[in-house]
């Protein structure tokens, strides 16, 4: 570690705890990482960042009880300095990518990547630089393969959406603002290419239809 520099403070959220065990057991390899706390799902982590204090926030994608994207902006909003690294399960368009950044996500990597490639990134952005992998800017999916990549609460909320659901009970049902349904909804829409509610509600009916057959 070099003179005068702190260690870097990680917390890890990931559900699965062999992939999150695998992860540790290499990041932990390096003297100057501190593991501040881990948990298994979002709310968890909310709960215990105050006492944590992390530097840097490894993050799942597809949580158990919500997504990475909406953990990590709760987050930011409770330590605006928190560095957030977020892992994908497969490679995030330009327009993804364009949320992700925006949301103050300083990157994003592939659950597949080679390890010290992800250490690398960790290091990257604990002084709050962004890193952006050549991986990211691959050519968006069809429609289908973008729906499939949403997160379970994207989806939950594109279908309440496609039979035509008013904000206020998707906000009612799911337990939150209004404000947090209009941006599930721009991110379903940035994410499969959609300008139009009409587009949504076609394709979930061939969809549907498609997997009844």
């Amino acid at each position: 570690m070099l003179a005068g520099q702190r260690r870097l403070r990680l917390y890890v959220t990931i559900g699965q705890r062999l992939l999150r065990d695998s992860l540790l057991f290499q990041i932990l390899l390096h003297d100057d990482v501190e593991l501040v706390g881990e948990s298994e799902t979002g709310v968890d982590t909310l709960n215990r960042l105050h006492t944590t204090r992390p530097g840097v926030l490894l993050i799942e994608e597809n949580l158990q009880d919500n997504d990475g994207l909406t953990i990590a902006e709760h987050a930011l909003t409770l330590n605006p300095a928190l560095s957030v690294l977020l892992i994908s399960d497969t490679p995030v368009s330009t327009g993804r990518m364009a949320i992700y950044l925006e949301a103050g996500i300083k990157a994003v990597v592939s659950k597949h990547q080679p390890i010290q490639e992800l250490i690398k990134t960790l290091f990257y952005i604990r002084g709050g630089q962004v890193y952006v992998g050549n991986w990211q800017h691959k050519p968006a999916a069809g429609a289908l393969g973008a729906f499939e990549a949403l997160s379970g609460r994207e989806r939950e909320v594109a279908q309440l959406m496609a039979r035509r659901t008013p904000v206020r009970d998707i906000a009612g049902q799911l337990g939150v603002s209004c404000k947090t349904v209009h941006s599930y909804k721009d991110r379903i829409f940035v994410k499969m290419g959609f300008e139009r509610l009409p587009e949504l509600i076609l394709f979930m009916q061939r969809h549907q239809h498609g997997a009844a057959e």
